[in-house]
């Protein structure tokens, strides 16, 4: 009984969250202002510690939220000659750490407004990419390191940052907001880690 009165919470904390924040970004009337503040660090840090860090097959990057560890997992789908999938390229669900550590899959409404992935027709001998529904701003490039591991790539103030973590910032309430998020990654060319810290005006 706990489980399912904090699934439906959840639940509905997630359905107010895509219609009445998440949404606007999506219209051209009420686009989003982004402003962002970009630091070099000596090493990615962890803003909740305590929460479990995912280690998922193919793992691209995580989301994690101020509001509990519950976490989204993105990951690579892989074709049987290790190649990405063009058409399906990114699994994205749940792990359910704040009650067993358990996969779920995303749902509708989490898929199409919140965490799930968008990806870009693939062109002939180019790198598969892909957008989050939430954050339509941001091109995300699917590709292969030198050692054939999958990795998540993304521009910030022109750096090609291989994506790690995202945190977001959530204030509970009646209506819930995201009025702040971090983005942490590792420049490709310096190897310095990068925070950026986005904040929606």
């Amino acid at each position: 009984m706990e489980n399912g009165h904090m699934w439906k919470s959840e639940s509905w904390f997630f359905y107010v969250l895509t219609a009445l924040v998440l949404l606007p970004a999506h219209g051209e009337a009420n686009a989003r202002q982004l402003t962002s503040l970009i630091t070099e660090l000596d090493q990615i840090p962890r803003i909740r510690p305590e929460f479990k860090v995912p280690d998922e097959p193919n793992q691209l990057f995580y989301v994690e939220r101020s509001v509990n560890s519950n976490t989204v997992v993105y990951a690579a789908r892989l074709d049987a000659h290790s190649a990405i999938d063009p058409k399906t390229p990114v699994d994205a669900f749940w792990r359910w750490y704040n009650v067993d550590g358990h996969k779920k899959n995303l749902n509708f409404i989490e898929r199409m407004m919140a965490y799930g992935v968008r990806a870009n027709p693939p062109r002939p001998n180019q790198p598969v990419t892909f957008t989050i529904a939430a954050l339509p701003e941001r091109t995300l490039t699917l590709d292969l390191d030198d050692h054939k591991r999958p990795e998540a790539l993304i521009q910030i103030d022109g750096r090609t940052v291989k994506l790690a973590y995202v945190y977001l910032d959530i204030v509970d309430g009646i209506v819930p907001s995201v009025p702040s998020f971090d983005i942490f990654g590792t420049d490709k060319a310096s190897g310095k880690a990068i925070r950026e810290h986005v904040v929606q005006n």
